[in-house]
């Protein structure tokens, strides 16, 4: 498990513990010095140790005579030390980082608390960057979880939501948000870390949608009986896209250019009570909303899309949608 990030308050304590305490000390050394070579009584003592510390420059309380100028030299070489203490301190501090590092952090554990309808990525490797990219290109909001400590600085210099913990474990998970959120990526390299994680948030919530990666065949039906709804295979796609812009380059072109295109996108719909779609058939919507094409329609309760659907099929509540079209036409359509 990783350690947890550091406040600002911890971060301030462990830096100038050491230069603080040297300074306390040598304030402790100033009066009980005086006391005990010249005999001061504790109020002369500490005010002459404050105004030699402080190089004020005020003159002394009572005379010094030989030994207490060479204690009162000491004294100021020591606290000329304890001050260039405090100093470096301060200017590593600054010059590291860590404390703006950490005041982002805090900034940012409060932006995860106002999160709603965000998606939940667990691994910030290779697949849960390609993952975190593409939603924060589409504008959705991200949570990342992730347990290796490096990668913390790194995404809160990009400004993005995250936490350093296990994400098997249900307080992260919830910490992250996922009671408010709309969906959770497992994208860890590890199988097993992916199905631990799929069953602690599918107990936390059981209309969750999860997306799960898996990397051989065997671990595809263990995270489907874990709970994942969907489950990836990154070779398996890779190979399948390769295949394709081989076989049907013009058809990945297509896809491509949805992606690119500013006001163009494929997006999925769900048919709601009292949505423009419910109870209406594939050629009223299309014709209603000039630039929209629905491309599949998968009917409530069914676990299969039906593409090029008939234009007379009339939708009902609980059917989901595959459309393209503008996105001000499919923003209508979802309200």
């Amino acid at each position: 498990m990783a350690p947890p990030e550091n406040t600002s308050l911890e971060i301030l304590f462990r830096r100038f513990r050491l230069p603080v305490a040297l300074m306390i000390l040598v304030g402790l050394l100033g009066v009980v010095g005086y006391m005990a070579f010249l005999g001061w009584s504790v109020r002369d003592a500490t005010f002459m140790t404050v105004i030699t510390l402080s190089t004020i420059g005020y003159s002394t309380v009572r005379p010094l005579g030989p030994g207490g100028d060479a204690f009162t030299t000491v004294l100021i070489v020591l606290g000329l030390v304890s001050v260039f203490a405090l100093l470096a301190a301060t200017t590593e501090l600054i010059a590291s980082g860590e404390l703006e590092r950490s005041v982002r952090r805090t900034r940012v554990k409060r932006e995860i608390g106002g999160l709603y309808d965000h998606f939940i990525v667990c691994g910030y490797g290779r697949v849960g960057r390609a993952a975190t990219e593409e939603f924060r290109k589409q504008g959705l909001p991200v949570v990342i979880i992730d347990t290796k400590p490096d990668i913390g600085a790194e995404l809160t210099d990009a400004r993005i939501p995250h936490l350093i913990g296990d994400a098997t474990r249900e307080a992260i998970l919830l910490q992250a948000g996922i009671t408010r959120a709309r969906g959770l990526v497992c994208a860890v390299d590890a199988v097993a870390l992916n199905v631990y994680i799929t069953l602690s948030a599918r107990a936390v919530r059981e209309d969750l949608t999860i997306v799960a990666r898996a990397t051989d065949l065997e671990s595809i039906d263990r995270l489907y009986r874990a709970g994942a709804n969907r489950v990836i295979q990154p070779y398996a796609v890779s190979g399948r896209m390769l295949a394709a812009v081989s076989v049907q380059p013009a058809v990945i072109d297509f896809l491509d250019l949805v992606q690119i295109t500013p006001d163009l996108r494929l997006e999925e719909l769900e048919v709601r009570a009292g949505s423009v779609l419910a109870e209406q058939s594939v050629q009223d919507v299309t014709g209603r909303f000039r630039g929209v094409s629905i491309l599949a329609v998968r009917p409530k309760g069914s676990a299969m899309l039906r593409a090029a659907p008939d234009p007379d099929m009339v939708l009902a509540v609980g059917d989901v949608l595959v459309a393209l079209g503008s996105i001000s036409a499919l923003a209508e359509i979802a309200r």
